[in-house]
């Protein structure tokens, strides 16, 4: 059956960001009372926050299916394969020149990298990606670059990304043990990611499979499990994702502008 997607709703992508943390927040709150009364956690606390996961996706479900658009949400696969494969690498590639510049600075980095190891970390390496970017790239991410340009659309998308985290905090690692200040440079990382992820997600045509394999990447080398004693090394990574963010950002800008000129030369070639 052919899918006629109705108009979107102007609040659509506000409503989305509710949907999605409110699901994944309501799943994390055994978990979170537990952390707060000091007791142990119930054996489905852990099951739910992993089902909470899922938030993203079933909030884009609920309001894609509504507006008959889950083709648009759902749909978009199709990509050079070497977006994919660069997609998947593009984390390591970026996490590997502060390394050097480390150990070039004399220090000691306790790994060079930080594969999965335990069932848990191969667990969101199989499902974080699909729970979440059908969500962040698939359904929020055109919305607000449509409305707001692909630079401020990916950075509002960034700030509302590291929100929705929040319920990690209650989880027992590796975030409940984190001082403020780092959780801060974290939500402020993921704002930073997701201009990264917005540029490689245009050029591969927004297939959602680029998107989910650089998610799937940042998880086949996570340097959030870095120890908090590497200081100068976490300095060196947020400089260099920065800096990568930027050139993505003025590349996105970029081609906004070309597209906005284009535009503009064929409505004035077309008055007659």
């Amino acid at each position: 059956m052919t899918e006629h997607p109705s108009p979107p709703g102007r609040n659509d992508v506000y409503l989305f960001f509710a949907l999605a943390c409110g699901i994944t927040w309501a799943l994390d709150l055994p978990l979170a009372f537990a952390w707060a009364t000091q007791a142990a956690p119930p054996p489905y606390a852990m099951p739910m926050v992993g089902l909470g996961a899922w938030g993203p996706t079933l909030a884009a479900f609920a309001i894609a299916a509504r507006r008959r658009s889950l083709r648009a949400v759902f749909g978009r696969w199709r990509t050079n394969p070497m977006y994919v494969v660069l997609g998947l690498f593009v984390p390591l590639a970026m996490q590997l020149p502060p390394t050097l510049i480390e150990i070039a600075l004399g220090g000691h980095p306790a790994h060079w990298f930080y594969p999965p190891l335990r069932p848990e970390q191969f667990a969101a390496l199989l499902v974080f990606p699909f729970a979440e970017e059908f969500g962040w790239r698939g359904f929020a991410y055109p919305r607000l670059e449509e409305r707001h340009g692909p630079v401020v659309g990916s950075l509002i998308l960034g700030c509302v990304w590291g929100l929705w985290h929040l319920g990690m905090l209650f989880v027992p690692e590796p975030f409940r043990a984190l001082p403020p200040a780092t959780v801060l440079v974290y939500m402020v990382e993921l704002s930073l990611w997701s201009v990264v992820i917005a540029w490689m997600f245009e050029r591969g045509n927004r297939s959602i499979a680029v998107a989910i394999a650089i998610h799937a990447g940042e998880h086949l080398d996570n340097v959030n499990r870095a120890p908090e004693t590497e200081f100068r090394l976490r300095i060196l990574r947020f400089v260099v994702l920065a800096i990568v963010a930027a050139l993505a950002a003025r590349s996105l800008a970029a081609k906004r502008r070309h597209a906005t000129r284009a535009v503009a030369i064929f409505r004035t070639s077309s008055i007659p």
